[in-house]
């Protein structure tokens, strides 16, 4: 049995991406993975912006979020009191920790009236009660935790990052797979390849078309939705850890057996190879098998080594739709066998 962890960011910024790669160190068979991914900040709040710059080594909000829910979760398992680790209990401590800490540095981060009264240049942009999220710092994470004596997987999800669940025979379960909701980010890359055909433009100027930005940015009133009366809405919104209460409803969370098994991997969404816009259940299919081809074959560093040199070759955006170049990459496998 092999546990290995790689986390590539991209030289511009800082990695906003966090992993949490853990072996109990007690004799006991027993692993926690996470891959833990920050949502690219959307609208600034300025007292968090200040804490970030004086305390924290002006790290973004995203780096932020992904950093307190990776410390938080290695804070729970570091107590020694975890027989029996629920991962899903892993990310609502961590969205508490995140709350707590929100509440201190940025006090009023979770309130509307509260934020237009600081920055009154963000009244436009708050037309939406619900809004708020938008300045909430914010991260995805797949947590899971395997007991190898008898083969046992438990996994708990919220967001875009993953669990592949790789076989020798080359097929791989993507449990974490689900329908996403109505608003989301795909949305906004079909309308932007509506807007190129329609412009005669390049996918790349589509994207950075300010209606489209804007269509990204306001996905965010998703993360951890609730209607107009307040309630959930589980099949429209995203989970997220942000801090708030209504994450409960969001995290996906299951078993499986895998006796079977070569490998378990969670990643972050920047690490999945790319895909085309309208991409086919069995094109998908075929997209994840290759993924595991290569990682098997070359190792962690060959497939984010090929990855790259795929994302600068569509360096137009045109084969794979997508808002940046390169998105941070992580990954966490076990390998079984």
């Amino acid at each position: 049995m092999m546990l290995q962890a790689i986390s590539q960011g991209v030289s511009e910024r800082p990695n906003e991406d966090a992993f949490v790669a853990y072996q109990r160190d007690d004799g006991q068979p027993r692993y926690v993975l996470a891959a833990i991914d920050g949502a690219t900040s959307v609208a600034n709040f300025a007292p968090l912006q200040h804490y970030l710059t004086t305390q924290r080594n002006n790290i973004t909000p995203a780096s932020f979020a992904a950093t307190v829910t990776r410390d938080a979760i290695l804070a729970m398992l570091g107590q020694g009191h975890n027989d029996d680790i629920d991962p899903r209990e892993l990310i609502l401590r961590a969205n508490d920790a995140l709350r707590q800490l929100l509440d201190e540095v940025a006090p009023g981060i979770f309130d509307v009236e509260q934020i237009k009264q600081i920055q009154p240049t963000s009244q436009e942009l708050l037309n939406d009660p619900r809004k708020f999220r938008l300045f909430l710092p914010a991260a995805v994470l797949t947590v899971v935790t395997i007991d190898t004596d008898v083969g046992l997987l438990r996994y708990a999800h919220a967001g875009d990052t993953a669990l592949l669940i790789c076989y020798d025979d080359g097929h791989v379960e993507v449990p974490t797979r689900h329908k996403q909701p109505l608003m989301d980010y795909e949305s906004a890359l079909a309308l932007a390849s509506q807007t190129a055909l329609k412009r005669q433009t390049s996918m790349k100027d589509a994207l950075d078309d300010p209606f489209i930005r804007a269509l990204d940015r306001d996905h965010r009133i998703y993360h951890n939705y609730v209607d107009e009366q307040g309630k959930t809405v589980p099949e429209r919104g995203v989970g997220v850890v942000n801090g708030l209460p209504e994450l409960e409803d969001y995290i996906k969370s299951g078993i499986a057996m895998i006796q079977d098994a070569e490998a378990v991997m969670v990643i972050s969404d920047g690490f999945w190879w790319p895909a085309t816009l309208h991409e086919t259940e069995q094109d998908y299919d075929k997209r994840v098998r290759q993924m595991w081809q290569r990682i098997r074959q070359d190792g962690l560093l060959e497939y984010i080594a090929a990855l790259r040199q795929a994302e600068r070759t569509d360096s137009a955006h045109e084969q794979y739709p997508r808002f940046k170049l390169h998105d941070d990459a992580t990954a966490v496998i076990l390998w079984l066998s």
